[in-house]
């Protein structure tokens, strides 16, 4: 009987705390995609020179994956499978329709009973109009994120624009950002390609800094949020020319009050990790994730201690 009670009494207690994992101290979870960031042009290399605020001023401050792997299988709407935690949705008869796999921003509504505008979704790339809820019967469109989209594709200054704006009115607590600035060139084109391609990094790095800049500048967010950088895929473009070995050159920089500094992981997590990882820290289940994507526990404080 008193072991029943107890039983119950922990029950209560995390559902009351909603966080069935432990005590994490962040409150909120930003996630930043750079699409098109590669790997040669920024931590590949040496000199760091285009990306001089990721590598000199956040990395410092939390975690990197130097082993974090994609799927050779699939080289498009990776951003889909960070998002629900699977890859079982990125090959579908109409590349444009919802995903049937909840998104995490379903689950974390659905679980902790939260309006829409708690979750937010945001990218300058409005092909990528499909990301903010599922098909699934479970879910579905009544737990899906507040969406924009900028006017200008690939304009990453109205992006912050607008999400700024957004962060000030509402401070949502699950916020997805995909960066589309970046247009990425196979290496044997041009030169002048790579010359804009390198000056588009360098303003992808400014963007993802300002974004980090707005969120402890905030005082509802400062030492409350947990910050995700990723880009989409490997540093090969071609499929034909990339297995998982070149897959592995993805870039992944987490930082925040649960996030552990100047830590350099070599374990194999993928994109697909993210998901759970995030239900982790915001108390909420993720059930129908990949059996695999399981949360990146290396770099997480263990109960934010």
């Amino acid at each position: 009987m008193i072991r029943r009670r107890m039983l119950l009494l922990i029950s209560f207690f995390l559902l009351v705390t909603g966080n069935v994992f432990g005590e994490y101290k962040a409150k909120n979870v930003f996630i930043v995609v750079g699409d098109q960031f590669r790997h040669d042009e920024s931590f590949g290399d040496r000199t760091h020179q285009n990306v001089p605020n990721l590598w000199n001023k956040m990395i410092p401050e939390g975690s990197t994956c130097v082993t974090f792997y994609g799927n050779p299988s699939y080289m498009v709407l990776v951003h889909l499978a960070i998002l629900t935690g699977s890859w079982k949705d990125l090959r579908r008869e109409d590349p444009e329709d919802y995903p049937d796999k909840p998104t995490m921003f379903e689950y974390f509504r659905k679980s902790r009973k939260l309006d829409q505008k708690s979750c937010y979704f945001i990218t300058s790339k409005p092909e990528f109009n499909f990301m903010t809820y599922s098909n699934s019967d479970d879910y579905g469109e009544d737990y899906g994120a507040t969406e924009e989209f900028t006017k200008e594709k690939n304009n990453d200054d109205e992006l912050c624009t607008k999400l700024f704006s957004f962060m000030k009115a509402n401070h949502p607590r699950l916020v997805f950002v995909i960066l589309g600035g970046a247009k990425s060139f196979n290496k044997k084109q041009v030169p002048a390609d790579m010359t804009r391609y390198r000056s588009q990094l360098k303003k992808m790095d400014e963007h993802i800094w300002q974004i980090w800049q707005q969120v402890q500048s905030d005082p509802v967010y400062k030492d409350q949020t947990d910050f995700f950088f990723l880009n989409d895929h490997g540093d090969i473009l071609l499929q034909e020319d990339c297995d998982d070995e070149c897959k592995r050159y993805l870039v992944m920089v987490a930082l925040g009050p649960d996030i552990k500094k100047k830590v350099s992981l070599e374990n194999k997590w993928r994109q697909t990790n993210i998901c759970a990882t995030v239900g982790a820290i915001l108390g909420f289940p993720t059930p129908q994730v990949d059996k695999d994507a399981r949360p990146i526990t290396d770099f997480l404080l263990t109960g934010g201690k």
